[in-house]
């Protein structure tokens, strides 16, 4: 027998739509708030008429405020949002997805949330709560997790609640600094990481990108020696993905290298590995750690990326990547599917 929530999209589809009106409003407002009516129709694009009708109903039914600063959501408002969360899964087929990836990139498990960061940058702190969730359910006692840098991987760390559960665990960052912006660099999340979690953190002090003669010499140093004893030791890896085109430029990487890149089909970065789109290794950034043999050793790996735009990367790096964990959006999710069947 089917599902009560595919039959409600059979018989009443109408009923659905204002459904998923009302949770993307109830949503919108509690990641926001306060906010205004204005402000939140201009968001969503969706008519001040329609905002206004909309928030007086979820007003009078007791999940919101409005005062003169904004709007905001009550704790029976916050209660609600929770409960939805598992039907707005099913309403949407998202398990269907998660089999789907699980299916055809070898995973052992995926998590797909509602949305597109593509048309949506509120996703993304959806993938960040999501892989938050996932990576505390899985910690254990004197853990060493290692993280990237990028901004996926920034929302995981924001996302995370504090605690102080977690004393004897160590975050270490698996990237040297990338580009300019410094809050996605990976020294600045591992901290980020081990003070939600009430741990410790190591930093590595050094450039992404090395020569071969510097790389030796900064191996000699006892603090870097230090971190990447621990790197050896990682029990949890969390890495982005991005596509190529973009991470040649946040590395700076020399034109005529961009370039080679673009011409040997270059589709995907990840952990300082360029990939085709077979899922190839095509260029490998020099790295004072981080190599293919030291990151297959690791246990437990966490990719979190999202946007319909990144799905052929995704699908480049989890080619080559199998039997990990990867939390997503559905925009990439349905688009990966749609990429890995044609092919």
């Amino acid at each position: 027998m089917a599902q009560p929530h595919i039959l409600l999209k059979k018989i009443v589809p109408e009923l659905i739509e204002l459904y998923e009106k009302r949770y993307t409003i109830l949503r919108n407002i509690y990641t926001f708030q306060p906010i205004g009516r204005r402000a939140l129709a201009s968001s969503l694009g969706l008519g001040e008429r329609v905002v206004r009708s909309e928030t007086d109903f979820l007003r009078n039914a007791g999940f919101l405020d409005i005062g003169p600063s904004g709007m905001s959501v009550t704790a029976e408002g916050e209660s609600l949002l929770e409960s939805l969360k598992d039907f707005t899964h099913k309403l949407r087929g998202l398990h269907e997805l998660e089999k789907g990836l699980i299916e055809n990139l070898g995973l052992q498990h995926a998590i797909v949330v509602p949305g597109d960061v593509d048309e949506d940058p509120l996703v993304l702190k959806d993938i960040g709560k999501a892989a938050a969730k996932y990576l505390k359910s899985i910690i254990t006692k004197g853990n060493i997790i290692a993280v990237t840098g990028g901004s996926t991987v920034g929302a995981v760390a924001d996302a995370l609640s504090t605690t102080h559960d977690h004393t004897d665990i160590v975050v270490v960052p698996a990237r040297g600094g990338i580009g300019r912006n410094v809050e996605y660099q990976s020294n600045v999340i591992a901290s980020i990481f081990a003070k939600k979690l009430g741990g410790q953190y190591r930093l590595l002090h050094i450039p992404d990108q090395l020569r071969a003669e510097s790389m030796e010499t900064l191996m000699n140093e006892p603090d870097i020696r230090s971190v990447i004893e621990n790197l050896k030791n990682a029990d949890i890896l969390i890495y982005g993905i991005g596509r190529a085109r973009d991470m040649m430029q946040r590395r700076n990487l020399p034109a005529s290298l961009q370039q080679e890149l673009e011409n040997m089909g270059a589709a995907a970065e990840a952990f300082g590995y360029f990939f085709n789109a077979k899922g190839e290794i095509v260029y490998a950034c020099n790295s004072i750690w981080l190599n293919m043999d030291n990151l297959k050793r690791i246990p437990k790996v966490i990719g979190v990326a999202g946007g319909r735009q990144k799905a052929q990367a995704i699908v480049a790096v989890l080619t080559h990547w199998k039997n990990g964990v990867f939390v997503t959006d559905e925009g990439a999710a349905r688009e990966i599917i749609r990429l890995v069947k044609d092919r």
